[in-house]
C-alpha cells in the first residue's frame, strides 16, 4: 500500500513534546540574543555619547587655543622638520609680514631682518622694531614652535633708564672732574706765570712749555674720557670681522708700543668670526686696555691677547699684561667712573671700556694673574655660528704680531 500509516498516539505525543522543547529553546535563545543586542546597543550609545563629548571638549579646547594664539601679544610659528612654516598666528604675520605659510624660516628672517642682529637672539626688523626669537622642539614630534616677542618698548625703557642714570651721575662726575682738573690747572697757571720772567734762559723756557703742554694734554684726555662715558649713544650696528678689529687695534697702538718699548702679541684670526657692533668703539676698547697696561707698568710691559669661540653664540677675548696688577680688595671697583690707582690717571678709561662692552651685549671682568699682571676677559655675542668651537687656542701662534 502507498498510504501513509497513521501515527500512534504515543508517537504524536513524543513529537509534540520535542516540538515544545525546541520552541522553548528558540524562545530562550531569542530572548538572550535580544538582551545582548539591547546591552550592546546601550553600550554603543554610551561610547558614542562619550566620544561626542570628547570631540566636543577637544573642539572647545582647540577653539580656546586658537583664540588664545590670536590675542597673544607675541608671534607664534609652527615649523616642520624641514623648517618650513606650517602655521602662524596674526601677531607673527603683523611682525614678519606675509606670506609666511609654506615658506622657509631662514628665508623669512632674511626678508624681514637682513643683517640686523642686535645681540644673542634679538633682531631689528626693517620697520625698526626689535624682536626676540626663541625656538623649542615640540614634545613627541620633530616640529618646532618659534616664539617672537616685540622688545622695542623694553629697549626704549632701558635707554631712558640709562640716560636717567647718567644724568643722575653727572652731578657727581662734574664735582669729581673739577677736583681732577684743579691740580693740573693750578700747575699750568704757575708754569705760565713763570714764562713772564725776563731772566729765563731758552732751555728753562722750553722746559716750562713742555710741562704746560703735558698738563694741558692730561686735562684734554680727562675731558675726552668723560665725554665718551657720558654720551652713551647706541653704537652703529654693522656686521664686522673680529680680524678687522684686531688689525685696526694693532695699527692704532703700534707707535705707542714702540715708544714705550712694549711687547705685544696678537693672535692670527681668520674671517670665520663675525660680530655686530661699532668697529671704532671695539678698537677703542682694546686701545684703552693697552694704554692702561702701559701707564700702569713701571717699565716695558708685555701684552698678550688670546681669542677664541666659546660656542656658536659667544666669542672671548683675553687681554693679559705682566704689569703690577691691582690689589684684590680694589678689583671690583676698577670699572667705576673716576676710580684710579695712579696719580695721573683719569679713572674713566676702564669705565668707558665696560660701557662699550655692555652696549655690544657683552661682559667684561678682570682678575690678577698668578704670574703677575692683570687679565681682562671680554665675552661678546657672535653674529653667525662659528664653524668650530675654537678658532685660536694659543696667543703665541705663528703669525702673531709682536712689537718691542
Amino acid at each position: 500500500m502507498n498510504q501513509t500509516e497513521a501515527l500512534s498516539a504515543s508517537q504524536l505525543e513524543q513529537a509534540f513534546k520535542v516540538f515544545n522543547q525546541l520552541s522553548h529553546q528558540l524562545d530562550t535563545s531569542y530572548r538572550d540574543l535580544e538582551g545582548k543586542v539591547t546591552g550592546l546597543t546601550e553600550e554603543l550609545a554610551r561610547a558614542r555619547s562619550a566620544r561626542l563629548s570628547e570631540l566636543a571638549e577637544k573642539e572647545r579646547l582647540a577653539h580656546r587655543l586658537s583664540s588664545l594664539l590670536s590675542v597673544l601679544p607675541g608671534g607664534v610659528l609652527i615649523l616642520d622638520s624641514g623648517y618650513i612654516i606650517r602655521d602662524a598666528n596674526p601677531e607673527a604675520l603683523e611682525l614678519l609680514g606675509e606670506p609666511l605659510i609654506g615658506k622657509y624660516w631662514e628665508a623669512v628672517l632674511a626678508r624681514a631682518a637682513p643683517s640686523q642682529q642686535l645681540s644673542g637672539r634679538e633682531l631689528e626688523l626693517h620697520s625698526g622694531k626689535k624682536i626676540s626669537v626663541v625656538s623649542r622642539l615640540l614634545d613627541g614630534s620633530s616640529d618646532h614652535v618659534v616664539l617672537i616677542t616685540d622688545v622695542s618698548e623694553i629697549h626704549q625703557l632701558q635707554e631712558q633708564l640709562g640716560r636717567k642714570k647718567r644724568l643722575t651721575a653727572l652731578g657727581e662726575m662734574a664735582a669729581r672732574l673739577a677736583h681732577q682738573i684743579r691740580t693740573p690747572l693750578s700747575a699750568t697757571t704757575l708754569y705760565l706765570a713763570q714764562l713772564a720772567r725776563a731772566d729765563l734762559k731758552a732751555e728753562q723756557r722750553q722746559r716750562i712749555v713742555d710741562k704746560v703742554n703735558e698738563r694741558l694734554g692730561h686735562m684734554g684726555n680727562l675731558l675726552h674720557s668723560m665725554l665718551s662715558f657720558v654720551r652713551g649713544e647706541t653704537p652703529v650696528t654693522e656686521t664686522i670681522l673680529l680680524n678687522q678689529v684686531l688689525q685696526q687695534f694693532e695699527e692704532t697702538v703700534r707707535p705707542t708700543l714702540e715708544q714705550h718699548h712694549a711687547v705685544m702679541s696678537i693672535p692670527y684670526v681668520d674671517n670665520s668670526l663675525e660680530l655686530v657692533g661699532d668697529l671704532d668703539e671695539l678698537v677703542g676698547v682694546l686701545g684703552n686696555l693697552a694704554m692702561n697696561a702701559i701707564e700702569a707698568a713701571k717699565g716695558p710691559v708685555v701684552i698678550d691677547l688670546w681669542v677664541g669661540a666659546l660656542n656658536p653664540d659667544w666669542l672671548q677675548i683675553r687681554f693679559r699684561d705682566d704689569g703690577p696688577g691691582i690689589p684684590e680688595e680694589l678689583l671690583e671697583r676698577i670699572f667705576d667712573p673716576f676710580f684710579t690707582t695712579r696719580a695721573q690717571g683719569t679713572g674713566l678709561g676702564l669705565a668707558v671700556v665696560a660701557m662699550a662692552v655692555s652696549k655690544h651685549g657683552g661682559e667684561i671682568s678682570a682678575t690678577n694673574r698668578s704670574t703677575g699682571g692683570l687679565e681682562f676677559v671680554i665675552n661678546l655675542p657672535i653674529s653667525k655660528p662659528a664653524s668650530g668651537t675654537e678658532v685660536v687656542v694659543d696667543g703665541h701662534n705663528q703669525g702673531d704680531a709682536v712689537y718691542e
